[in-house]
């Protein structure tokens, strides 16, 4: 054990590295790894990146320079470098590479083992509403909200308000107000920290989660799968481990089996996902699913987290 080699991760952000906004919340989820930053407008001159300035009508992205300044450009471009940096990374010999972005749609094939911001958003969101959930989505421009809207993912409360006057701070407060009658809230862009999801959750009394996180889970879910093993690094907040613990005691206890089955729930997986990580049919993930659910007196995975976000720590 000692001599064990922990995973090589490459981290590719929209903006300019360095990003500690995001590698802070990718270490609070994955511990202490070994990470490599990667900017899609790292070695970009200015004169390129004001000659992205997108035009009223075109889809845009907000994002973040090495010195500190926000800037909205338009989406093609930054999705065509994000492309030619994936494949560039993706030759490198690192064991897991995380697109840690929202907003880029293309389908990325590589030969490393990607997190794809997006589709790990998605997929989260999709396991949250199966029933009627409210889900509040809280985004930095007009226009992306329909990435996530056009899934058909059920009722999507939004606000474009949280960016646009130059940080991601800017009217937050105001984006609240338009999402608070929403079950969960998620504050999708790379950009939003968990101390604006607890601003967040505090003003409007939801659970909160951003994107980051999501993302982050989605890497640890995959490290493990990879390792077949857990991590050495111990995940907090968000967590469907840490969720487990702050839930109140089953009044039957759940059996290992349906621990494990609701951690990967609670962690956004599908029934098939979680049936091919445990080596079991998603149809016996079914049973243990709704077994588990049973004892704890909750009907969906929503309330589930709702409940444990209310709960001290233990």
């Amino acid at each position: 054990m000692g001599d064990r080699r922990q995973p090589r991760i490459a981290v590719i952000t929209m903006g300019q590295t360095p990003r500690a906004d995001v590698m802070n919340e990718l270490r609070v989820a994955l511990g202490d790894l070994s990470y490599v930053e990667f900017g899609v407008l790292d070695d970009v001159p200015q004169q390129e990146i004001d000659g992205m300035t997108p035009s009223a009508d075109e889809l845009s992205f907000f994002t973040r320079l090495r010195d500190g300044r926000h800037v909205i450009l338009e989406a093609e471009a930054v999705a065509r470098r994000t492309a030619a940096l994936v494949e560039q990374v993706d030759g490198l010999g690192y064991d897991l590479l995380i697109l840690a972005m929202t907003g880029i749609r293309a389908r990325l094939s590589t030969r490393t083992p990607l997190i794809h911001g997006q589709y790990a958003v998605e997929a989260w969101v999709s396991a949250l509403t199966a029933g009627n959930s409210r889900i509040g989505i809280i985004i930095p421009l007009s226009g992306q909200g329909s990435l996530l809207a056009e899934a058909g993912y059920g009722t999507m409360l939004q606000s474009s308000h949280a960016t646009t006057a130059g940080s991601h701070a800017t009217h937050l407060m105001d984006a609240i107000g338009r999402v608070s009658g929403a079950d969960l809230i998620i504050m999708n862009s790379i950009g939003y920290t968990e101390e604006m999801a607890e601003q967040v959750a505090e003003a409007s009394g939801k659970p909160v989660v951003t994107a980051c996180r999501i993302i982050a889970s989605t890497a640890r879910l995959r490290l493990a799968e990879i390792a077949r093993n857990p991590l050495d690094a111990v995940a907090k907040t968000y967590s469907g481990t840490e969720l487990l613990k702050r839930l109140l005691p089953a009044g039957e206890p759940l059996t290992q089996r349906e621990s494990e089955v609701l951690v990967h729930a609670l962690e956004g997986a599908a029934n098939k996902f979680i049936g091919r990580t445990l080596g079991i049919s998603h149809r016996t993930v079914e049973i243990h699913r709704s077994r588990a659910m049973l004892k704890l007196g909750a009907t969906s995975v929503t309330e589930l987290i709702w409940r444990a976000l209310a709960e001290p720590e233990r």
